[in-house]
This record gives structure tokens, C-alpha cells and sequence, in this order.
């Protein structure tokens, strides 16, 4: 009876601790999506401002991923008829960072907006996978392992460019 007890409380704290890791379904919804519209709105700003045509280039894609990827979130949550408001703005901390490549110089443009990818995309990177491999959600979860290796693409990509 002992070790049975003591077993089960073993597979209880295994769940309870794989559990931890991940964000509950409303916070990972709203990272998620926060996240793509920070890096619509940031890569616009480095297709105009950018001085490298790889910054430029970068900056494209980054409005064409993370926009089908905020469609896709969207699409699940009105699907799923999730009880989650999607956040129609970025996060104070976001809204700084664009606003310090708004106001950066040409000569520090490529650089702020490098340092500022591989951040963002490093946090992304931690989001999406805790919620893949812990995550409650299903639709969600699925969402978020089709996801990860196109953020962590991003995030190599971003690594390399002018500094």
C-alpha cells in the first residue's frame, strides 16, 4: 500500500512539474500574438529604414510570416472558441522597441533592429516551445510546433545580419 501511494505521487509530481514549463492557454495566445504583431510592425519599419538590403530583405519577410502567422492564431482561437482576446496592439516593452527603431539613426538602424530580432525571436523560440510540448491546448499546441522551426529560422537568420 505504501509504494503504491508513493508511486502515485511520483507520476503526480512528473505531471505537475511537465506542466510548469508551459504558459496556460490564454497568456501563450496573447505572447503569441503580441509577438507577430511586434515583428509585422518592426520588419515594416526596417523595409523602409533599413540600410542593408539584407535588413530591407529581412524586414519583408517578417511582415509576410508573422502576418500569416497572426491569421492562423486568429483562426484557431475563433475556431476553437477560445475564451481569449486577442490583443490588437504590442506590449508596452514592444511598443519601446519600436519606438527606438523609429528613432534611430541611419548609421545605428541595422544594428538596433539585428540586436532587437535575435531578443525577440530568442524569447519566441522559449514561448512556442514550452507551449508544443506542454501546452493544454491541442489546436494550440499543434499551432505552436508548426511554428517553432520557422521562428528558429528567424531567429539563425537574424544572427547574421549587419551589425
Amino acid at each position: 500500500m505504501r509504494y503504491r501511494l508513493l508511486a502515485a505521487l511520483a507520476v503526480l509530481a512528473t505531471v505537475a512539474l511537465a506542466s510548469c514549463g508551459a504558459p496556460s492557454e490564454p497568456d501563450f495566445v496573447k505572447k503569441a500574438a503580441q509577438f507577430n504583431l511586434y515583428e509585422v510592425e518592426a520588419g515594416k519599419i526596417a523595409s523602409e529604414k533599413g540600410q542593408s538590403e539584407a535588413v530591407k530583405q529581412f524586414g519583408r519577410d517578417m511582415v509576410e510570416a508573422h502576418s500569416k502567422a497572426s491569421e492562423e492564431l486568429k483562426g484557431i482561437v475563433q475556431a476553437g472558441n477560445l475564451k481569449v482576446e486577442l490583443p490588437g496592439k504590442p506590449s508596452k516593452k514592444q511598443r519601446k522597441r519600436i519606438d527606438a527603431l523609429n528613432e534611430a539613426t541611419p548609421e545605428n538602424f541595422d544594428k538596433t533592429f539585428a540586436q532587437q530580432q535575435v531578443k525577440s525571436h530568442g524569447r519566441a523560440v522559449k514561448l512556442f516551445d514550452r507551449y508544443a510540448e506542454g501546452g493544454g491546448n491541442p489546436a494550440l499546441k499543434q499551432f505552436a510546433a508548426n511554428i517553432l522551426p520557422s521562428v528558429k529560422q528567424h531567429l539563425e537568420q537574424a544572427k547574421k545580419l549587419p551589425q
